[in-house]
């Protein structure tokens, strides 16, 4: 039984003297060591002149310039420890001087000091040289005869009625005819549209189709298309949708009812390859 109580004594000896040399606080001791706050110390100064005393013994020593035991013995040497502490002061107030310096520098009445920063603005049409090749363009883009002309067009892509798509073509003859824009829809609802509204790159284009032709392919599929020249209201939408990285389409239906598509990467693609193919060949807007 003396025996027990006197292990039991020893072990609880050694757990109060354990903790006592922990640096976590009893409340951040079964914590994670991810969580824990750190260990404050109560004199963090003398890290520091630590750190500078050892700095200069290694600059003496490299300088060939250490204190022998005769000078550390003269009346008149340096006090290392004044050594120590003007170091400090000097890196200390160095450090603080810049930094008002840099703060009393600004004309605080002019306002706070932003960064300089140009907001993005919506695309207007701008005449670039056209940096591809026709064999390059002519990659992605088919020909055939087409009433005495070479019709260009994207490859894939047909004008059937029941196809929908938003493409640019042009024809050619001796030069290249007018633009032109065709958009085609299909579904099993009417939806008469009269307006298109684009979103490019977050900005807003609208554009007014002139002539939209519609039927009937069976008795639950109808079909609308425009087919409309490029015109001079229209540039700054082209060179949006051929510069741009995201776009889509709202066709505006009567009833309040709007059709949305998301252009992909290969409309996208096919819409600038037309418009470079069609300057290229010297065609003008």
């Amino acid at each position: 039984m003396v025996k027990r109580i006197y292990l039991i004594i020893l072990f609880t000896f050694v757990t109060c003297a354990v903790l006592a040399q922990s640096p976590w606080p009893v409340e951040e001791r079964d914590r994670d060591e991810s969580v824990r706050k750190p260990v404050r110390r109560l004199h963090p100064e003398r890290d520091r002149e630590k750190a500078i005393k050892e700095y200069l013994k290694e600059q003496e020593r490299l300088n060939g310039s250490a204190w022998s035991d005769e000078e550390e013995a003269k009346p008149n040497k340096p006090d290392r420890r004044k050594v120590v502490k003007r170091v400090a002061h000097q890196q200390s107030s160095t450090v603080d001087q810049a930094f008002l310096d840099e703060l009393l520098s600004h004309d605080y009445s002019l306002g706070p000091v932003l960064p300089e920063y140009s907001a993005p603005e919506p695309y207007k049409w701008k005449d670039e040289p056209v940096e591809a090749t026709e064999s390059e363009l002519m990659a992605t883009i088919g020909k055939e005869s087409h009433g005495g002309a070479m019709r260009y067009m994207p490859r894939g892509i047909t004008m059937k009625p029941s196809e929908n798509a938003f493409f640019l073509y042009f024809d050619e003859r001796s030069y290249p005819e007018s633009l032109r824009l065709r958009i085609q829809y299909c579904a099993d609802d009417p939806l008469n549209f009269s307006r298109i509204d684009f979103v490019v790159d977050g900005f807003d284009y609208s554009y007014i189709p002139q002539n939209p032709k519609r039927g009937k392919l069976s008795a639950k599929l109808y079909w609308e298309n425009v087919d409309n020249v490029v015109g001079q209201d229209d540039k700054d939408l082209i060179y949006a949708l051929t510069h741009c990285q995201w776009a889509e389409m709202l066709l505006i239906g009567a009833d309040g009812i709007n059709h949305r598509k998301e252009f992909t990467e290969e409309q996208l693609a096919n819409l600038r390859a037309m418009l470079q193919l069609y300057l290229l060949k010297g065609g003008q807007l």
